[in-house]
């Protein structure tokens, strides 16, 4: 046999693949369970509702880089001390440096980008503001804010 370093290697990392698949399943055989108790009673208490025609709730996943509400605040930080209106790569990438994350991988830049451009529309209209019209805006904290 050849490298019995890459053999007990291999071998460990299909053990543990092989256990995350096994726990999986059984995840999804109790969830499928579930389910099933779950239609049962709607149908109890709902007779004309079909549950399958009850479409399911898209799960979402949470970033690694930002606890919740953390985002957030670094963009107005970032936007209370610009100088003039920035767009949405420049915040991202502000706020990348804020966090000590890459600036020179296009593909974080881009994924950073969304959330900036989630979080700064979600904001409270008192207190950020769009400049510009189109898909180049601008974002600056309102003034008086």
């Amino acid at each position: 046999m050849g490298d019995t370093y890459l053999i007990s290697g291999l071998t460990a990392k299909r053990a543990e693949v092989s256990g995350v698949i096994a726990d999986l399943e059984k995840r999804i055989a109790q969830h499928r369970a579930d389910l099933v108790h779950i239609d049962a009673v709607l149908r109890l208490y709902a007779p004309e509702v079909e549950p399958e025609s009850i479409a399911p709730k898209a799960v979402r996943k949470r970033n690694d880089w930002f606890k919740p509400g953390e985002l957030a605040r670094i963009v107005l930080d970032v936007l209370r001390v610009a100088p003039a209106p920035l767009q949405v790569r420049e915040i991202a990438v502000k706020v990348m440096e804020a966090r000590g994350i890459d600036t020179t991988d296009a593909r974080t830049v881009q994924l950073v980008g969304k959330l900036v451009h989630n979080a700064v529309t979600r904001q409270a209209t008192d207190l950020v503001e769009r400049v510009g019209d189109g898909k180049i805006a601008a974002w600056r904290v309102r003034q008086g804010s």
